[in-house]
C-alpha cells in the first residue's frame, strides 16, 4: 500500500498536480484547488495546526502519512516539503482509497 501511495504522489508531482509546502498548501486550500492534503509524520506542530485549521474551514480532507517522514516525502515528490496538496482528483481518489482502507484520516 505505501509503495502505491508514494508512486501516486510522485506521478502527481511530475504532472503538476501538487502544491508543495505549508504556504502553497494553504493557498491551494483557500483557492478551492485542493482535493486532498497529505503531510509527513514529522511536520511541525505549528504547520500541522495551520493546515488542519484551513482544511476544517474549507472542507478538505487531510491525511497524516504515518509511514512517511519529511525526508521520504521529499524523495517521493522531488522537492523539499513536509506537506503536499493534490489538486487533481485522478490522483487524489486512489491515494485516499489506499489510506482510508488503513484508517489514516484525521
Amino acid at each position: 500500500m505505501t509503495d502505491k501511495v508514494i508512486a501516486l504522489l510522485g506521478f502527481a508531482a511530475k504532472s503538476g498536480a501538487l502544491a508543495f509546502g505549508v504556504k502553497e498548501c494553504v493557498s491551494a486550500i483557500k483557492k478551492s484547488q485542493a482535493k486532498g492534503v497529505f503531510f509527513a509524520t514529522d511536520i511541525s506542530a505549528k504547520s500541522r495546526k495551520e493546515i488542519l485549521f484551513h482544511c476544517d474551514k474549507f472542507g478538505v480532507r487531510a491525511f497524516e502519512l504515518k509511514f512517511m517522514s519529511s525526508e521520504k516525502l521529499t524523495k517521493s515528490v522531488g522537492r523539499k516539503c513536509s506537506a503536499v496538496v493534490v489538486t487533481n482528483n485522478s490522483f487524489n481518489e486512489p491515494i485516499v482509497s489506499y489510506l482510508t482502507s488503513g484508517r489514516e484520516e484525521i
